[in-house]
C-alpha cells in the first residue's frame, strides 16, 4: 500500500512540477489553462520563456476553461520556484521562504489580476498577471510558477470523514512555468554543502545533508552520491544514491541519507558526497557529529527501528563467565576443602 501511494505521489509531482507539461485537461479533468504566449517569447516550449528588460513591465494572458457541467472556482497564484525535499524544481508552493542568495523571488515582482476566478460550465475565460522587472541588469533567470487548482468547497464533518477513510481523492491542480531572461550570458552553476544533521522524515531515521545552488541559473540531470563513515573508519556505515535530480535557482533543500531502520547513535561521524551533472562536478568530505539530544529525539519518532541488542549481549556474556568463574572457583575451593578433611 505504501509503494501505491508512493507511485501516485511521484505522477502528482511529474504533472504539477515541471515546467514543460502543457497544462492541458486530460480526459475526466475538470478545466484546463493554456499560456497564450507573447511576442517577446523565447523559445517554442509551451509554458512562458520570455526574454526581458531591466525595469520592464508585462501582463501575461492564461487561458482557462472550466470543461465540467458545474460552476467552479479556481485560486490562481504567482510562486516563486523551490528545490522541494525530493530534490526536484517545485512551482506549486506558495509563500516560500527565500534562499538567502535570491535577490529577486518571482512572488515579489508579479501581481496577479485576481487570487480566484469563478467559471459556469463550459466558460474560458482569461486571467492576467503583471510583472515588474528589477531596475538593475540582471544575469541569469528568474524562475517561477502559474499555479492554478480547483477550490474545494467546505465540507460536512460526514463527508470529510468519508473522505478519511476512502484516502484517495482526485484533485487537479495545475503549473505554467515562467522563465525571465534579460541577458544570453550563460550562468554557470555553483553548488555549496551546509549544514548536517541528524533527524527523521516519515516517521525514518535519516541525516539531511543541505545542498545549495547559489547561482541564478538551473541545474539538471543531477546525480548525488553520499556515504557516512565513523570517524577513523573507512566502513561505510550507509549511502544515498540519487539521479536525475534537478534544482531551482538560487534554492536549496535537505538531501537525505536513509539510516534504514536503524537507531541513530551520538558519536563523530564523516560525510563523503559528490554530486555531479553533464558539465560540472562538486565534491566535500565533512566531519560532523550527532548529539545525544538529536538522537534521542530522532529515535522516538521513528517507526519499526531494529534495536541493537550487542551492549545487551556482550553484558550477558560478561555475566555468564563470571558466575562460571564464580561457580569453578567455589567448586574447586570445595573440593580443596574436601580433600584436607579427608587428609
Amino acid at each position: 500500500m505504501k509503494k501505491i501511494f508512493a507511485i501516485i505521489f511521484a505522477c502528482t509531482f511529474a504533472i504539477i512540477c515541471l515546467p514543460n507539461q502543457h497544462a492541458e485537461a486530460a480526459e475526466g479533468n475538470s478545466f484546463s489553462v493554456k499560456a497564450i504566449l507573447p511576442a517577446n517569447q523565447a523559445s517554442s516550449v509551451t509554458y512562458f520563456d520570455l526574454q526581458m528588460e531591466p525595469k520592464q513591465k508585462q501582463k501575461l494572458d492564461v487561458e482557462i476553461t472550466n470543461q465540467s457541467k458545474e460552476q467552479m472556482t479556481i485560486n490562481c497564484v504567482a510562486n516563486t520556484a523551490i528545490t522541494n525535499e525530493m530534490g526536484y524544481v517545485d512551482y506549486s508552493i506558495p509563500k516560500t521562504k527565500p534562499d538567502e542568495t535570491l535577490k529577486y523571488p518571482f512572488a515579489d515582482i508579479t501581481e496577479v489580476s485576481d487570487s480566484e476566478i469563478t467559471l459556469e460550465p463550459n466558460e474560458t475565460k482569461i486571467w492576467s498577471v503583471n510583472i515588474q522587472m528589477p531596475e538593475e541588469s540582471y544575469d541569469g533567470i528568474i524562475l517561477g510558477g502559474l499555479h492554478f487548482k480547483e477550490k474545494t468547497k467546505e465540507k460536512t464533518e460526514k463527508e470529510t470523514k468519508q473522505e478519511k477513510e476512502v484516502q484517495i481523492k482526485n484533485e487537479y491542480a495545475y503549473v505554467i512555468g515562467v522563465k525571465l531572461t534579460e541577458k544570453t550570458t550563460i550562468v554557470k552553476p555553483e553548488l555549496a554543502l551546509n549544514q548536517i544533521k541528524a533527524g527523521s522524515r516519515n516517521y525514518r531515521n535519516v541525516v539531511e545533508v543541505n545542498l545549495q545552488n547559489t547561482k541564478a541559473t538551473l541545474v539538471g540531470g543531477l546525480a548525488v552520491d553520499a556515504k557516512i563513515y565513523k570517524q577513523g573508519s573507512e566502513k561505510v556505515l550507509h549511502e544515498a544514491k540519487r539521479t536525475d535530480l534537478s534544482m531551482a535557482p538560487n534554492s536549496n533543500f535537505n538531501y537525505s541519507v536513509d539510516w534504514e531502520n536503524q537507531e541513530l547513535k551520538p558519536g563523530k561521524y564523516k560525510l563523503h558526497l559528490v554530486a555531479k551533472n553533464k558539465d560540472d562536478k562538486w565534491e566535500w568530505t565533512k566531519d560532523f557529529t550527532i548529539s545525544s539530544d538529536e538522537a534521542k529525539k530522532a529515535n522516538d519518532k521513528a517507526l519499526g527501528l531494529e534495536k541493537d541488542y550487542t551492549w545487551l549481549y556482550i553484558t550477558g556474556g560478561i555475566l555468564l563467565l563470571l558466575i562460571l568463574i564464580t561457580v569453578t572457583y567455589l567448586i574447586g575451593r570445595r573440593t580443596a576443602k574436601k580433600k584436607d578433611d579427608e587428609e
